[in-house]
């Protein structure tokens, strides 16, 4: 199963099936722009207070080939699927002007024909179009991203000149980049995101599942071989867009896994906020650990770091209680605490 979409089914129970399918319904303002270069660039701005004084919140979203919408029908039948949390949304459009760039060849909302109606083949089976896998990967982004920023200062009345770049997961990777690119970025927040080359996730799980006693140390230096044979294939052949690894063409992967959020972050002299969890297997906290431990070494004081201990990537803590597990979301307490550390730098 893709990561991704292993991660989207976690919340589509709760989330997903009570949003609309334009802009407008996830209270959203939808803008375009034509670059000559990056071809057809769409964003979406929230209409709440759009023409009110608040600072703004650029979500910096990442590389997946996914539409935030599908409406999925089999004959009479029809079944409306969200691929982005939309309290990511709603946790600050009261309080900061929120906007995001749209993925490239994507549209807000896609429908597709299926014989029957299964959420998980549905994800794992959406083709992204050519111009995505032509374009995908973080340059693009970065690009795109910048060119609309640019644009935002322009027609948005920011309060205090306060421009924020928030990146979660991939998009956390992508918000160092473009803070050091484009300047009118006043603030960074990453969460969930880690520091270091994406590749070193997979190797990280294996040896601390063998740490664990979860797999032996043979499977796990056999599992590690195994990646590193992959990794090897993909940088050897960074352009391709016909190969795929765990549903992403070899050129997404080599564009992610070549830039180093790090060596990024250590550049930047405006105030950082890290946020992660300490149970995620999609962004471990170790790579995040590592780069608190070179701010430290570097003398460097402008990095806030905070863990919420015992969650995972989607910022809920697993618990176990009667011998049941269950999933207590801390999305809420994570937001307010990015909210208010923007409000009080």
């Amino acid at each position: 199963m893709k990561t991704g979409v292993l991660l989207i089914l976690l919340f589509i129970a709760q989330n997903a099936f009570a949003q609309g399918v334009t802009p407008g319904d996830w209270g959203l303002k939808e803008f375009h722009i034509e670059n000559e270069r990056l071809g057809d660039i769409y964003f979406y701005v929230t209409e709440e207070g759009i023409d009110r004084e608040k600072p703004l919140l650029f979500m910096v979203i990442g590389c997946g080939g996914l539409p935030t919408m599908i409406v999925a029908q089999s004959g009479e039948e029809s079944l409306k699927i969200g691929t982005m949390p939309p309290d990511w949304i709603t946790n600050f459009s009261h309080r900061f002007h929120v906007a995001s760039v749209g993925r490239p060849g994507t549209p807000f909302c896609d429908t597709v024909q299926v014989e029957e109606i299964n959420p998980l083949e549905i994800l794992e089976n959406y083709q992204p179009s050519e111009e995505y896998t032509r374009k995908c990967g973080m340059e693009w982004q970065v690009q795109a991203s910048s060119i609309v920023l640019d644009s935002l200062c322009g027609m948005l009345s920011v309060s205090g000149d306060k421009i924020v770049a928030l990146g979660a997961s991939e998009g956390g990777r992508i918000g160092p980049r473009l803070a050091v690119e484009n300047k009118k970025i006043t603030h960074l927040v990453c969460m969930i995101s880690g520091g270091l080359n994406q590749f070193y996730s997979s190797i990280i799980n294996n040896r601390i599942d063998a740490a664990s006693g979860a797999i032996t140390h043979r499977e796990a230096q056999a599992a590690v071989d195994s990646l590193f044979d992959i990794y090897r294939q993909i940088y050897s052949d960074p352009d391709n867009t016909e190969k795929t690894w765990y549903g992403h063409p070899y050129r997404r992967w080599a564009s992610f896994c070549t830039d180093i959020p790090l060596e990024h972050l250590v550049r930047l002299q405006i105030p950082i906020f890290c946020l992660s969890a300490s149970a995620d297997r999609n962004a471990p906290i170790l790579q995040a650990d590592y780069v608190m431990l070179e701010f430290l070494r570097l003398g460097k004081t402008n990095l806030t770091y905070r863990v919420l201990t015992g969650c995972e990537h989607w910022l809920n803590e697993v618990v176990v209680e009667d011998g049941e597990e269950k999933h207590i979301s801390r999305r809420d307490e994570a937001f307010e605490m990015v909210a208010d550390w923007i409000m009080s730098n």
